[in-house]
């Protein structure tokens, strides 16, 4: 499996990780070693699961910035620091996909694509939490899993939200019974932290 991250692409994944990094750990410095492995394995691999499906469907795939977004994530963030804003604004870009001799609107290979990142968070969190019950580990490295068992379910469910441009839109047009599991895993999974 060979990433082959454009110039612009690694830029656009480094900002989007920046920001994010600042938005979940609320701007705290202390916390943000912890969650930056947390946004590494939740966002970066979310995007990356994405792109390596689509490409896996012969499509051309990259993540793009959204330039809008980072503006009301990093707004929306300091909000939320300042007066308790109670939610994570967390849409700074996506993957963009472009499929110039087939046909796009194929809904199983949408559906598939955009399972993955949601997926893929799930298992990174699952990873994570499991890890936290059944070892005993130095309190740095605790904390470090519980964060990134947090923002990859957090990450998981705010992406399985049916509302369009999101990724459950394009998982329930395709197959309702995948995300009802899906949707419901990362609700009963983010619970238990």
């Amino acid at each position: 499996m060979v990433l082959d991250l454009r110039t612009q692409e690694l830029e656009d994944l480094i900002i989007s990780f920046i920001v994010l990094t600042f938005i979940f750990s609320n701007f705290e410095l202390k916390l943000i070693p912890y969650v930056a492995l947390a946004v590494f394995t939740a966002f970066i691999f979310h995007e990356l699961a994405h792109r390596q499906v689509a490409r896996g469907y012969g499509y051309t795939a990259f993540y793009k910035r959204w330039d809008t977004g980072i503006v009301l994530a990093l707004l929306l963030g300091i909000l939320r620091k300042t007066v308790g804003l109670p939610f994570i604004f967390a849409a700074t870009g996506a993957v963009y996909i472009y499929a110039p001799y087939q046909p796009w609107e194929d809904r199983e290979a949408n559906g598939k694509i955009s399972i993955a990142g949601p997926a893929t968070n799930l298992a990174v969190g699952l990873i994570a939490l499991l890890l936290l019950q059944f070892l005993s580990l130095p309190i740095t490295l605790g904390i470090a899993l519980y964060y990134t068992a947090m923002v990859n379910f957090w990450l998981a469910f705010f992406n399985l939200l049916p509302v369009p441009p999101l990724d459950g839109y394009k998982v329930l047009r395709w197959n309702t019974g995948y995300w009802a599991v899906a949707i419901g895993m990362a609700f009963i999974f983010q619970s238990l932290l």
